[in-house]
């Protein structure tokens, strides 16, 4: 019961961002991934009165909203072929506006193959960013990168030559965090090794006293 809750909560969460966006003008003219802790948001936008999409993963919430942001109705099939889960949309009237659905996460790894070659965004979690090789990088290189108070946004206006968009992203502290990481361990190391000449100079050191006693008692 309080995973559903949890899920419902923040299905509408993200469902109140969508209708924000739509409603406040925004005028990226290609699919937005709004990604969160465990979902990602997907914002389509729609000028037609049908639509074809083929996912990855399959889902069970999409919500279409015309350009005031109020809720349109449509019907729907489903079918899976080949390892993809394809829906097909038909609009009651064309619409203008976007069509909004939830995709499942895991890690903080987030691969998209490209089948329509149509702009993409990725807004990644909030506290997150990317672009630190040792820690993830977005492959291949976005052709924006903006980070702001609201996340990182990584926008790619030309996906005619990509087969799949990969992001890995992390913390905004884990760069200062994996320093001061690598910063104890070479301390550390550098007390191991100052600790290992002085107990080998010890060593010598009893070692030449035992030769020059016994030398001694040979005379």
């Amino acid at each position: 019961m309080y995973d559903y809750l949890l899920k419902l909560g923040t299905w509408a969460l993200l469902a109140l961002t969508a209708i924000c966006m739509i409603s406040s003008g925004a005028q990226f003219n290609g699919t937005t991934y709004h990604l969160g802790e465990r979902e990602a948001l997907i914002t389509v936008p729609v000028n037609t009165g049908q639509l074809n999409i083929t996912l990855s993963e399959k889902t069970d919430n999409m919500t279409l909203f015309d350009e005031s942001g109020k809720n349109v109705t449509f019907n729907s099939s489903y079918r899976f072929w080949r390892g993809d889960h394809i829906y097909s949309l038909t609009f009651a009237r064309p619409v203008t506006g976007r069509l909004v659905y939830t995709m499942r996460l895991q890690g903080q790894q987030f691969i998209l193959p490209i089948r329509d070659h149509e702009p993409v965004r990725i807004i990644l979690p909030a506290g997150f960013t990317t672009g630190e090789r040792s820690l993830g990088v977005a492959r291949p290189p976005p052709d924006e990168f903006v980070e702001d108070d609201s996340g990182s946004i990584l926008t790619w206006n030309n996906t005619t030559q990509i087969s799949y968009i990969e992001v890995n992203y992390y913390r905004r502290g884990a760069p200062q965090a994996l320093m001061i990481i690598l910063a104890i361990l070479a301390l550390t190391g550098l007390v191991l090794l100052a600790q290992y000449y002085t107990s080998i100079r010890k060593l010598k050191a009893a070692r030449m006293e035992m030769e020059n006693e016994t030398n001694g008692k040979d005379r």
